[in-house]
């Protein structure tokens, strides 16, 4: 077959038209995102690459209600839908919302859903080809422009390298060809082919069907064998599931509902047998996994990871009774299930999962304290009757879990119980300590805890922002008791760094508790982190900082175990404050 340049030019020319004709918003989004983007560059404007940011949700949004409107009346309605962005550029809280979790929710779910929504497409084939359609152009899209961006990337440093060139303008080049693929090549690609493909039949191929028919499927039965041995295990030991195997029912059905889906593509369905009978298969394992999740809940109340996976288990709850009957068995009513779930628990307050955790946790630290006599009568903490008592030690234990899960998000919350973390931990009885602040087993304490690894992070030669601090001290020395061993030094000891000025800015004492949470949250590590996750972290746990200070520690150690984990060591490097 001869390749013709001259008629694919004229194919990609004819569909470029066509694009602009009949998706201008979407056009002038994208050239928008690209000026703000390089003006955020050239400008050095933080606030930039945040209105960019938010483009790509009106895009979807333009894209979809242009799927709606179609050439009709409604097409007005397309004609303005991008005008939110201009109150949304201006607010102030932009910069931050861009790093919560409605943001991450609107762009990596609503957007999505919103545009399979658009379609109508009621028929699961239908809705199918739809699916893959909007998938196949998103991936290929992004192929196409980032390895044209790796070819320009590829001839620019080469050329500069053989020649000798040298300057600024060459990382400016760069970013110029990387804001243009990404904010105007991808997009319009992507527009290209999902209306060209725009109604077209998707069909399986034969690598899909050897993966799903020879790899994945029986994979599923497997893994359905497993989970029915386990549920017969429960059933005759009358035993309460591990805590874990919910998200592992999680995983599994919605493989399995992905799986049945495409079997809507394939000519030759091998597994209908299974497939079309899921929904009776999965109910069993349904039952196992709402009870490990009440199990889990209960014992340890709602966390945000608790409440999003109880808002995904009733969606595929949801799912999988629909598909009880292949007439209500539709996934575009699903997909509208998921649209207004997420869509309440991102933008109504009191249905936000970390209200929810913050509420849930409030009360089981109120019911411990209450059980452990901690109150006062107007429900305040009575921080001198903790007592040294191993009998409580897990009850003690499950308060401090709540009242420093409560202090991390929501401070107004934390001050009705009328201490603050610092004099609660100070509070402890020295015996149980260590369990209670730490989860870590000492003399008294008969638990063992294996600590499995050392870690330990060094400085190495880096920036670090420091806008906003204006004093800088540098050379830190230790210190022991009340000796001062410099203008400015430093000790670590009692489970405390102290930071001492010499008089020219007020010391400073931070918890070492408060200082590994606060560091894990700057690496965005949740729960247990494996000695590899902190290594590759170490940029962000060497540099703490806060509304007074910023400091840059040269060396921190780490003692991890499979349930705990403790900064055991550290040096400071630097120090600035405001």
């Amino acid at each position: 077959m001869k390749f013709d340049l001259k008629q694919y030019f004229g194919i990609i020319r004819e569909g470029m038209m066509r694009i602009v004709r009949n998706y201008s918003v979407e056009l002038v989004l994208a050239v928008y995102a690209a000026v703000v983007w390089l003006t955020a560059y050239e400008a050095d404007w933080s606030q930039g690459y945040c209105r960019a940011a938010v483009v790509p949700l009106f895009f979807a949004l333009s894209l979809a209600v242009n799927r709606l409107a179609g050439r009709g009346p409604w097409r007005r309605v397309y004609w303005v839908s991008w005008m939110p962005l201009i109150p949304l550029s201006v607010w102030g809280g932009l910069e931050d919302w861009v790093g919560e979790t409605q943001y991450v929710v609107s762009l990596c779910v609503l957007a999505p859903l919103a545009l399979l929504l658009c379609r109508r497409a009621v028929c699961n084939g239908r809705f199918m080809s739809d699916a893959i359609v909007w998938l196949r152009s998103f991936v290929l899209a992004e192929l196409f422009a980032n390895v044209a961006l790796g070819l320009f990337a590829a001839i620019l440093f080469s050329t500069t390298y053989i020649f000798g060139f040298h300057g600024s303008w060459i990382e400016h080049v760069w970013m110029y060809g990387l804001i243009f693929c990404e904010s105007l090549v991808a997009p319009s690609l992507f527009l290209l082919m999902a209306d060209r493909w725009r109604d077209a039949e998707i069909r399986g191929n034969r690598i899909l069907e050897v993966l799903l028919d020879y790899i994945v499927t029986p994979a599923l039965l497997i893994y359905t064998a497993v989970l029915y041995l386990y549920t017969a295990k429960i059933l005759v030991t009358w035993s309460l599931p591990e805590g874990g195997v919910a998200y592992m029912v999680f995983g599994f059905t919605i493989m399995a509902l992905a799986v049945k889906a495409l079997q809507f593509v394939l000519e030759k369905r091998r597994y209908d047998w299974f497939f079309d009978r899921f929904s009776l298969i999965s109910l069993p394992l349904l039952v196992l996994f709402w009870v490990g999740t009440v199990h889990r809940t209960n014992e340890y109340g709602f966390t945000e990871p608790r409440v999003w996976l109880v808002a995904c288990g009733g969606l595929m709850t949801f799912c999988v009774l629909l598909f009880l009957s292949r007439r209500s068995g539709r996934y575009w009513w699903v997909c509208a299930a998921g649209f207004a779930i997420f869509a309440l628990m991102a933008y109504v307050p009191a249905l936000r999962p970390e209200r929810i955790a913050v509420r849930s946790q409030l009360g089981r630290a109120m019911e411990v304290a209450s059980r452990l006599e901690l109150l006062d009568d107007d429900g305040t903490l009575r921080l001198d009757r903790f007592g040294a008592d191993t009998t409580f030690k897990a009850d003690y234990r499950r308060f401090y879990e709540s009242v420093q899960y409560i202090a991390w998000r929501d401070t107004a919350a934390f001050r009705r119980l009328g201490a603050d973390m610092d004099a609660i931990r100070a509070a402890v009885p020295q015996p149980i300590r260590d369990y209670v602040v730490y989860g870590w087993a000492d003399a008294v304490v008969t638990e063992a805890v294996t600590v499995t690894e050392d870690i330990y992070l060094m400085q190495t030669s880096r920036r670090v922002s420091c806008e906003g601090y204006s004093t800088l001290y540098p050379d830190w020395d230790t210190f022991w008791q009340d000796d001062a061993a410099g203008d400015y030094s430093y000790c670590f000891r009692n489970d405390t760094l102290i930071l001492r000025f010499d008089g020219r800015h007020p010391d400073r004492s931070i918890a070492v508790s408060d200082l590994l949470s606060a560091q894990l949250r700057r690496a965005g590590i949740v729960g247990i982190p494996s000695g590899k996750k902190l290594i590759d972290s170490a940029d962000d746990l060497l540099v703490y900082s806060d509304d007074e200070l910023l400091v840059v520690f040269q060396k921190m150690s780490f003692e991890r175990s499979d349930s705990t984990l403790r900064i055991s060591d550290l040096t400071v490097d630097v120090v600035m404050t405001r």
